[in-house]
Formats: C-alpha cells, structure tokens, sequence
C-alpha cells in the first residue's frame, strides 16, 4: 500500500493566543493506492470554525480489471489510522509529535502543551489530549491534565466534554 499526501499551496498557522505556532496545508490530497479492493481519494479543506482539515471529497475507485467497488468491501479499509499517521508524517516530519515538542524547547511548555493540541486537532486526531502526552514520551492518561491546564490558561478553547475544539 502506498499513501501520497499532496498538500495545497495555501497555509494556515496552527498554535495558541501569543504562540508557539505551527504552519500546515490549508487543503490537501491523498491518495492511497496499493489496497484491495479499491483506491482512494480523499480531498481535505481547513475549516476555520472547527480548527481542523476536514474531509470534503472521498473518492473510491475500482481497480482496473478488478471488481467494483463495493460498500461491505469500502467498511474494511482501516482508513482512519491510515490517514492520521499519513497526515503527522507529511506535515509534522519524520521526527513526528516529539519533535515538535523539541523544536519549542524555548518556549513555556504550558503553551508547547497547547500547541500540540491543537495540531493535532487541526490533523484530526482521535485522541488530542493523549497525543500531548505522548509527544512527552509520557503515559496517555497524563495528557488530559496537561490540556485542561493550558485550558484553564486560555491557550485553548473551551469545549464540550469529550469533543475536541481547536477553533
């Protein structure tokens, strides 16, 4: 299988009130290619509100001389993990969340915090809160607090439990 990301011409910065700050595509294609029984376009556009590139187009085609493409077939492509790891890989580099985290070592840390929230809301991912804790090399479970700190600071948006906000 193989994932090619594409990004757009057109950035936004990504951080908290006051920074750090990030820059990421404002639009992306990816393409993941190699997968039985399909391929896959996914077209993804920044939405301001949410603070996040979210999918706009998905685009499934048949393999040539293959089947067509079905939606029982569509349901087993873990696409979702695919794609977050394909995203942090193209924008965030080969050195992923940790790096981040280094190349801010300047600044407050409640504020790195923050920013590794909200790129990882604006890549979509499942869990932001953990991923703040795992940038550390820290247990999962410690990144909730770590986030609700930098919430309480004002570096990141308040939010209705469980649902991530980056707006």
């Amino acid at each position: 299988m193989q994932i090619d990301v594409k990004p757009g011409r057109s950035k936004v910065s990504v951080g908290p009130p006051g920074g750090p700050t990030m820059s990421i595509p404002a639009s992306c294609t990816i393409e993941v290619t190699g997968i039985e029984p399909s391929e896959v376009e996914l077209k993804m556009e920044w939405i301001p509100e949410e603070g996040r590139l979210g999918t706009r187009q998905a685009t499934y085609s048949a393999l040539p001389q293959g089947e067509s493409v079905r939606l029982a077939s569509i349901s087993k492509i873990a696409l979702g993990d695919l794609l977050h790891r394909a995203l942090e890989t193209a924008f965030l580099g080969s050195g992923g969340w940790p790096d981040v985290i280094l190349r801010h070592d300047d600044c407050e840390q409640i504020r790195v915090d923050a920013l590794v929230y909200l790129l990882a809301v604006a890549l979509d991912s499942p869990k932001p809160s953990a991923t703040v804790a795992l940038a550390r090399g820290m247990s999962a479970a410690s990144g909730p607090k770590r986030v609700a700190n930098a919430r309480k600071a004002g570096l990141i948006p308040e939010t209705e439990p469980g649902k991530a906000a980056g707006a």
